[in-house]
């Protein structure tokens, strides 16, 4: 089991990326744009999407209605402004705190985002959505998403999560020289016979864990996704340096928590059926060598609370894998200390 306390992501760790979070200026028919010049164009209640300029010279061609001249690269919502009255639902996003907000009242004018009662706190921006590691939040872009960071500590590993892409490239480098890279390609299908082979349908790997990453004080990670249709996702991306916390014994269990609802009615048929969220758990023991168990110790107290990217197994390919992988913190998290050599970690978690 290796854990990674996530290193928190902040604007001087996040070098760039191709998620937009400040709006360029709505399009104006009368303005020529220029190749890879940005505008953009009012969705509903305060969300707009933002179109990149294919061409030179482009003058008079509608972003919604001319896909040779213009392309979509994601959406965002407007930035606040004390000066602009606000519809009741509508959304405005603070591009300082990377937070976005919806009116609770009619002719919202001046009130502070901080006032509870005039906003409503919706969450982070598209461009931070990966990073808040405390909602079920995911980036999402058109075709490709690109994010660089800048740890300036010792990191070794990360773990992106919920993606939904066709091909995923890591890569990291020191002094503008690359020293490791890794690219996966996505898509997933099970064979087992001939009929498979011809029929079976695609499905997608969505989540990864590398804990081989060099550890340079001044590496520069590089996350890409890329999907040929479509949108790509990325609900988390976790980066730091991983801790092993001992081996998964065999009868490890895979779990949810289901908050769906269902009613019944006197003679016990169905009447409603409501269907919610289900939260991955796991439960598992874990064997540790008795070297290790300050450590161990410490890191519990660490992540008392604390979110973090767990790992049952190293190896992203093992059927397994994805079922033994949470993002969350530990319910339980007990260390028997009965054998001279090894200690035995019985080990709850749940994820966020």
């Amino acid at each position: 089991m290796n854990v990674i306390p996530p290193l928190a992501i902040t604007d001087a760790r996040l070098t760039s990326s191709t998620v937009v979070e400040t709006a360029p200026a709505i399009y104006a028919g009368g303005t020529t744009y220029a190749l890879n010049d940005t505008a953009s164009v009012a969705v509903a209640d305060g969300l707009l999407t933002v179109y990149r300029s294919l061409q030179s010279g482009n003058l008079g061609h509608a972003p919604t209605s001319s896909p040779d001249w213009w392309i979509s690269i994601g959406q965002t919502c407007q930035t606040y402004s004390a000066a602009v009255t606000y519809a009741l639902g509508e959304r405005a996003q603070d591009n300082t705190a990377h937070r976005i907000y919806e009116s609770l009242v009619t002719g919202n004018i001046g009130q502070a985002l901080t006032d509870a009662t005039k906003w409503l706190e919706i969450g982070p921006t598209n461009k931070w959505a990966m990073f808040d590691l405390l909602r079920n939040t995911r980036s999402i872009v058109p075709s490709s998403l690109t994010a660089v960071l800048t740890a300036g500590v010792r990191i070794d590993s990360i773990a992106l999560l919920n993606m939904v892409a066709d091909n995923v490239t890591v890569t990291m480098t020191e002094s503008a020289v690359e020293v490791y890279s890794y690219t996966a390609n996505l898509s997933l299908r099970e064979v087992f016979d001939w009929y498979d082979y011809f029929f079976a349908p695609f499905t997608k790997q969505d989540s990864l864990a590398l804990f081989d990453l060099p550890p340079y004080s001044g590496g520069v990670i590089t996350v890409a996704l890329a999907a040929t249709i479509g949108n790509v996702e990325l609900g988390a991306c976790v980066i730091g340096s991983f801790e092993h916390i001992g081996d998964v014994e065999y009868s490890a269990e895979s779990d949810v928590l289901n908050f769906s609802s269902v009613t019944r009615d006197f003679a016990g048929g169905t009447s409603a059926m409501v269907q919610r969220r289900n939260v991955p758990k796991t439960n598992q023991r874990l064997a540790l060598a008795k070297s290790r168990v300050d450590a161990v110790r410490a890191l519990r107290d660490a992540l008392n609370a604390q979110p973090a990217v767990w790992s049952g197994l190293d190896d992203s390919g093992d059927g397994y894998f994805e079922a033994l992988l949470i993002l969350g913190f530990y319910k339980q998290f007990s260390i028997n200390l009965a054998l001279t050599e090894q200690a035995i970690i019985n080990l709850e978690l749940e994820e966020i």
